[in-house]
């Protein structure tokens, strides 16, 4: 009896202090602040990465890859020095290969004096995933932030919590035309330890561009279903990286690859003649050495892209270009397991891309 006088007294003053700090809090529904979201294509509402219409003309895998959030940004502005995020998963938490911090984490970076600063956030996961990031710095002020969304999970009741004192401004996506990179599960995030470190958000900071992710975990097959949908979207540069999910095997013949990368660039030039479109071969395999079909796969695709690559500009379609293998150049250490990149992987591949963008950009 002794014992319960004391626990019961100090249960009550931490329910009391937890229901005081949550009264502090000030929550934000963002959709509900600015319908539009950076990092999708036109007419896509919600939490998704392709429109609503989609659904009846894509593969059923395609659409549920599809209500993954990978590369989606929410920006605002607060002067908050406490930012908190909640939000209901609509799978899995993690993979075995890639941490749940990758799969249904968030990433959040502040604008700094023109440069975005990785913000450090503590996160709990399970039926709702909740991060708490702090900005301790000298002088509180309204700065602007990016807050990516995960990369393999959906995303339901997402909200965002400031201290009731505090402002929040959401600001809506800019005019200006993003890259848009149709691609497979490594373009998606795999096997990004966080949403920041996916390639296709890296090479958007580091170019300060909107990236549109349309990377779909073994379903990035160069469709024409998800290239309609591409083409309503004007872009600065569409990417074409899908030659992992198209190997040599099975229904992957020579014909059928080389018929799919010619009519992905004819179809978007023919909608968009002044629009660059970037070919990418495939990177490779970190276990080349000692695996050599799937070596052998990847040098036989790679001469199809070529081979395609080279009619193109014999037909004299313009502003078409490559990024080789060569030129990204995975070393032994850059994946998780011979396929997916690990952040070092995503670093390399998002250093090549940023190189080729650049040139195509400024020409």
């Amino acid at each position: 009896m002794y014992r319960r006088k004391i626990i019961y007294p100090f249960i009550f003053l931490v329910l009391i202090s937890i229901s005081t700090f949550a009264q502090k809090t000030k929550w934000y529904d963002p959709l509900a602040l600015s319908a539009s979201i950076h990092g999708q294509l036109r007419g896509t509402v919600g939490y998704a990465r392709l429109p609503d219409e989609a659904e009846a003309q894509v593969r059923k895998p395609v659409w549920n890859l599809s209500r993954h959030t990978a590369g989606m940004e929410l920006r605002f502005v607060t002067d908050a020095a406490t930012i908190q995020v909640r939000f209901i998963p609509a799978g899995n938490i993690q993979m075995a290969h890639m941490p749940a911090t990758g799969v249904s984490g968030l990433d959040l970076y502040m604008k700094n004096n023109g440069d975005l600063e990785w913000v450090r956030g503590s996160y709990s996961f399970g039926d709702t995933v909740a991060y708490v990031f702090r900005v301790n710095l000298a002088e509180q002020a309204e700065r602007e932030f990016k807050l990516y969304l995960p990369l393999y999970n959906g995303v339901k009741n997402l909200e965002i919590g400031v201290p009731t004192d505090s402002l929040i401004k959401i600001i809506p996506p800019s005019s200006e035309k993003p890259i848009i990179v149709y691609g497979t599960s490594i373009a998606q995030g795999a096997c990004a330890s966080r949403p920041g470190m996916a390639w296709p958000a890296i090479v958007g900071r580091d170019l300060g561009r909107t990236v549109v992710n349309l990377g779909f975990s073994g379903n990035g097959r160069l469709e024409p279903e998800i290239l309609e949908h591409i083409s309503n979207t004007e872009a600065a540069v569409y990417v074409l990286d899908c030659l992992p999910n198209l190997v040599p095997s099975g229904n992957w013949t020579e014909n059928e690859i080389k018929s799919r990368l010619n009519h992905a660039v004819r179809f978007l030039k023919e909608k968009h003649p002044d629009t660059p479109v970037l070919l990418v071969e495939h990177a490779g395999y970190t276990d080349s050495l000692t695996d050599r079909e799937r070596d052998g796969a990847v040098g036989q695709v790679n001469t199809w892209v070529r081979e395609v690559y080279k009619d193109l500009l014999f037909d004299s379609i313009e502003e078409i270009y490559l990024l080789a293998k060569e030129d990204i150049q995975l070393d032994m250490d850059a994946t998780v397991d011979g396929t997916h990149p690990s952040d070092w992987g995503m670093q390399q591949i998002a250093s090549a891309y940023v190189e080729i963008l650049n040139e195509i950009l400024e020409e």
